[in-house]
């Protein structure tokens, strides 16, 4: 199993498209479970709930629900982002800790070696009611994201994002002056 460091795993994630049929153990899979655990939430909300689709049936669905999950095919697995909105505390930053658990899960993803695909739900609507209907979730519960995992057939690569205009320094009109590219060695 690969095993990065953290911030290779930032700066070389990407969305994978394309994926091989080889299974992810359950090793693995518990590893990017526990990821999605480690996220922060507002107050500390235990409100997320995942959905760990691995049946190919099931998977072969998903483009049917989403434009983007067309890779679900090829894919071995699919974690759906939940939030039980009937939970205590219950807060407004819901979809935001969905979000930080769908970064985590395809940050370990990443430095396992495994690729990701981020397919946003919440706040489509049309998107919600065919992730609720084909799931069965009960009326609390929302589908927030789909992360769609395997192992990829396409490289890893490191694209610098970094764009100076849209740092700040203090106030929104000031730029903020990088001593050098960042992150460049």
């Amino acid at each position: 199993m690969e095993n990065i460091d953290a911030l290779t795993a930032i700066f070389t994630r990407r969305s994978i498209r394309r994926f091989s049929p080889r299974t992810i153990d359950e090793k693995t899979q518990n590893i990017l479970l526990r990821a999605a655990f480690a996220a922060p939430a507002a107050e500390n909300a235990r409100t997320r709930h995942f959905i760990v689709i691995s049946d190919k049936d099931v998977l072969n669905t998903l483009p049917s629900l989403h434009p983007s999950a067309d890779p679900a095919r090829e894919a071995a697995l699919a974690v759906l982002i939940c939030c039980d909105t009937s939970a205590e505390p219950q807060t407004v930053f819901w979809p935001q800790d969905c979000a930080a658990a769908a970064e985590n899960i395809m940050l370990a993803a990443r430095a396992v070696g495994i690729g990701s695909l981020w397919c946003g739900i919440h706040p489509v609507e049309a998107r919600e009611q065919a992730f609720l209907d084909a799931f069965s979730l009960p009326g609390m519960i929302r589908p927030s994201d789909l992360i769609i995992l395997g192992y990829p057939l396409q490289e890893f690569f490191e694209e610098n994002s970094y764009d100076a205009h849209h740092l700040h320094a203090d106030t929104w009109g000031r730029s903020y002056p990088p001593v050098s590219a960042p992150f460049v060695e």
